[in-house]
């Protein structure tokens, strides 16, 4: 999701605390309860229970790839927190989102985790169970179906019954990014200690499973190492000083490598476009400022993609396709909190205005036409490719 489209997972992309076993009370059905810890329950059996999407056209969180409604499984929902903020967005469905964010805490003081749900596309939501840590122990959300989902950001929780309980699962590291595709979930962790530390690489774990296992690769990745995944193609940024992309299509039994198109030691991240074609965008930080560059054979070869004036060094990219693509913030020579090419980079036009560019902490396309960004707590939709944008309300 990620992905970034929808999923990074943009954006996408997240620990060794055992498990206890506490059931998670009543109050915590709004989403806001914090520090009540969950066990892990079974996970359902029923018929009625949704099948597996598909999965995300691109890497910055769980995509809408269907228009099928879901029908979730998991905690009845309650009220919406007071002062919900959204910091992440995750989709099975047109129909079925998540959103993880921030609210006034149901006891005490403060600030505290929180999760939405929508079944109709957001004409309502409801509050559901978060993780019981605080809200800087997980900072996105990922739902691979209606049951199997992923709250993390350093750390790692799963729910295998659509958010109802969440386990805390030990991996070795503080996860940054996480993306489930086709069955399949990856996360990518970095040694625990200085932010500088080596990473120490790429897990996967089939979908509801709890056993990480780490993909070898031809070679090491560095801190600032990053992915995307598009079913079971796989594009993984070295982070280190060798400039290397590497390539999988088998979910990472064996790669290829390809090239980096960022610069040695300033990292970069790869964003898969949402129409399934081997076009991938990169947001690469020069130093104090960041160019787009946009590669039509899946990173064998790249040009820029940057239009007059560069952009802020915090650049972001959702794509839909060679053609049409979403930048955050914007360029020096433009003001807006997100622009919009179509002509593959040779120009951009603000679609979104905001208080500050670096407000749009997120922006996802599902498909070519629909693509979602998260504006200053809020969240917004589009139905034309990103051309025009509502803002979804957050009602009962």
């Amino acid at each position: 999701m990620h992905p970034a489209a929808i999923p990074r997972t943009t954006n996408l992309n997240r620990f060794a605390r055992a498990l206890t076993g506490v059931v998670v009370t009543a109050l915590a059905l709004t989403g806001a309860a914090c520090g009540s810890t969950p066990i892990s329950s079974p996970r359902p059996t029923s018929s009625t229970t949704a099948s597996t999407t598909t999965g995300p056209t691109s890497s910055t969180t769980s995509s809408p790839t269907t228009t099928a409604p879901v029908s979730v499984v998991g905690p009845p929902g309650g009220p919406i927190p007071t002062g919900f903020q959204a910091t992440s967005f995750t989709a099975v469905s047109l129909d079925a989102w998540w959103m993880l964010g921030t609210a006034r805490c149901l006891t005490g003081s403060g600030t505290c985790g929180a999760i939405l749900r929508t079944t109709d596309g957001g004409s309502v939501f409801a509050g559901i169970p978060s993780p019981p840590v605080s809200a800087s122990d997980v900072s996105q959300l990922r739902f691979a179906n209606a049951l199997d989902g992923y709250a993390f950001g350093p750390e790692l929780w799963e729910t295998a019954d659509g958010g109802t309980t969440w386990a805390n699962v030990p991996v070795p590291g503080q996860v940054t990014e996480l993306e489930a595709v086709d069955g399949e979930a990856y996360a990518l962790v970095t040694g625990a200690g200085s932010a500088n530390s080596t990473s120490n690489g790429l897990l996967t774990a089939p979908v509801g499973s709890r056993q990480w296992q780490q993909v070898p690769t031809p070679t090491p990745l560095g801190y600032r190492a990053q992915f995307a995944v598009s079913g079971p193609n796989l594009y993984v940024l070295g982070g280190n000083g060798d400039l290397v992309l590497l390539y999988s299509t088998d979910q990472g039994a064996q790669f290829s490598q390809r090239v980096d198109p960022c610069t040695a030691g300033l990292g970069g991240s790869v964003t898969v476009a949402a129409d399934g074609s081997p076009t991938l965008w990169a947001a690469c930080p020069t130093g104090t400022m960041a160019e787009a560059m946009l590669s039509t054979n899946g990173g064998v070869t790249w040009r820029v993609a940057t239009a007059t004036g560069a952009f802020p060094n915090s650049l972001k990219l959702a794509a839909a396709s060679s053609s049409v693509a979403l930048a955050s913030p914007a360029p020096e020579t433009l003001s807006g909190a997100l622009v919009r090419t179509t002509n593959g980079g040779s120009t951009y036009a603000v679609v979104l205005s905001g208080s500050s560019p670096s407000t749009v902490s997120w922006m996802g396309f599902s498909d070519p036409s629909r693509a979602y960004a998260l504006l200053a707590g809020s969240l917004f939709e589009s139905s034309d490719g990103g051309a025009t944008w509502r803002s979804v309300a957050f009602k009962n």
